[in-house]
């Protein structure tokens, strides 16, 4: 017969086994079903299937709180607003997730921000976590605005403040219904106009002109050239065998001072002052812009590229590249920062494009918060910022003047290599203080100061009418 010291030992003793049991059955079924990532990752395992049609998935809005993106009855997800397809992305279970879908994929889904009960319970009772809604910086009104403006010309829109870093819109042409990828992905992936390719992000473009801006800056920085510099050109400048013309602009052949140089894109004196640089300060410079690595972005981005990987810094090819050919390829997205480095006075954005997550009951926390790097001297971003705005004032591109409102820009008409020219434009409004910082290019477009800037100009009026 037992004690009674001897009865409350064993009791003691029984009741550390069954809770030891019981912390390794909690650790067992925790690794089984969260920590075991090989088994989670399997197509047919239900918890990997459900994701993608589970109706408490948080809706994606834009920044005035409007629905873009649900989940409809049956479990599909249906995007209101076409034009932002590459923005959004798509939920799919044979391809995958892309987009906000993709890399806000645990708040869309509740994993993310919910307590340690929320947790239990969704792994121990199934019960489910309904996920929380994502707000984003698009700016409706901006955002149709370049919708409508593009219309259905291949190219893309990118439009961000240029202080905070906020995306307002982003277009790209053509574009999908990502709630139909399951009956017409393959068609997509064998399209040969690439729709599911965002080309705002990872479109990679010679940037023509619009280059222009940052070897500007790299020329004014080293001290070579000032805006009141007296450049001269007496028709064309031979660079190593290599002629350039200074014939096919309003101002090119003569003496003048180089911000006309500027204003009228004249190739052959930018050629000139690309190879005093030297490679060494281009390459610096343009990397401080974010040229040669992916932008930090939580879309897919295309890194931007001065030249390609092993390539010789031939005096040819720097010339070609000072006035944006040569082997240079660059992003809407790049070249709208490059507009945003001038506009803020030196500074470089982090582009953002999530605000915040909202849950069921109205209750937000913060996706992301603006910073910045210093790139650029504010004396010298002042100096090239009042050459581009010196584009615009001299009537060298079409629709983008507005009344009351100093706009900077710089027009490109960029080579593509197969007889046609890419239109670019890049801007910014209003030059006093800044609000929208913008890029435009329409492929094999033609002019850019013909084509792409209209497309602009609607999108800053939109803007500064907010």
């Amino acid at each position: 017969m037992l004690t009674p010291a001897e009865f409350e030992r064993r009791l003691g003793v029984i009741t550390a086994l069954a809770g030891l049991f019981g912390l390794a059955v909690i650790a067992a079924l925790l690794w089984w079903q969260v920590l075991d990532t090989g088994l989670a990752s399997q197509d047919r395992n239900p918890r990997t299937l459900s994701r993608f049609y589970d109706p408490g998935r948080g809706r994606i809005l834009d920044r005035d709180g409007n629905v873009l993106v649900e989940t409809l009855s049956g479990g599909r997800r249906y995007l209101y607003d076409a034009s932002l397809a590459h923005v959004v992305g798509y939920l799919d279970p044979r391809y995958g997730s892309q987009g906000i879908e993709l890399a806000y994929d645990a708040v869309l889904a509740g994993r993310s921000g919910s307590g340690w009960l929320d947790a239990l319970r969704y792994e121990l009772l199934r019960e489910p976590v309904p996920g929380d809604d994502v707000r984003l910086t698009i700016d409706p009104a901006v955002q149709a605005a370049a919708r409508e403006a593009l219309g259905n010309r291949k190219g893309a829109v990118v439009a961000l403040d240029p202080i905070t870093g906020e995306i307002l819109a982003m277009v790209s042409v053509p574009t999908f219904d990502p709630g139909a990828l399951g009956n017409t992905g393959e068609a997509l992936l064998q399209s040969p106009d690439a729709p599911l390719l965002n080309r705002a992000t990872q479109g990679l473009y010679p940037p023509g002109s619009t280059f222009k801006t940052v070897t500007a800056a790299a020329a004014l920085e080293a001290g070579i050239i000032t805006p009141d510099t007296i450049v001269e050109c007496p028709g064309e400048i031979v660079i190593d065998g290599f002629p350039i013309s200074c014939r096919n602009t309003p101002q090119g052949v003569g003496t003048y001072p180089f911000s006309r140089a500027f204003t009228y894109s004249v190739n052959a004196i930018f050629a000139r002052i690309g190879v005093e640089l030297g490679w060494q300060r281009l390459e610096a410079v343009a990397a401080r812009f974010g040229f040669g690595r992916p932008i930090d972005f939580p879309l897919d981005t295309a890194a931007s590229q001065l030249r390609a990987s092993g390539a010789s810094r031939d005096t040819v090819l720097l010339a070609s590249t000072a006035f944006g050919q040569g082997q240079l390829l660059a992003t809407p997205l790049q070249m709208a920062l490059v507009a945003a480095v001038i506009a803020s006075g030196g500074e470089l954005p982090r582009p953002r494009i999530a605000l915040e997550a909202v849950n069921r009951e109205g209750a937000a926390r913060a996706l992301s918060a603006p910073s910045s790097t210093r790139v650029l001297d504010r004396r010298i971003a002042g100096e090239v910022a009042a050459m581009m705005a010196s584009v615009v004032e001299a009537g060298q591109a079409s629709g983008v003047a507005i009344p009351g409102t100093r706009v900077a820009g710089k027009t490109g008409t960029a080579e593509a290599g197969d007889g046609t020219s890419h239109a670019w434009f890049i801007a910014f409004a209003p030059v006093e203080q800044p609000r929208i910082a913008v890029a435009v290019i329409v492929e094999s477009g033609g002019q850019g100061g013909a084509v792409a800037a209209p497309i602009a100009g609607q999108v800053i009026r939109a803007a500064v009418a907010r």
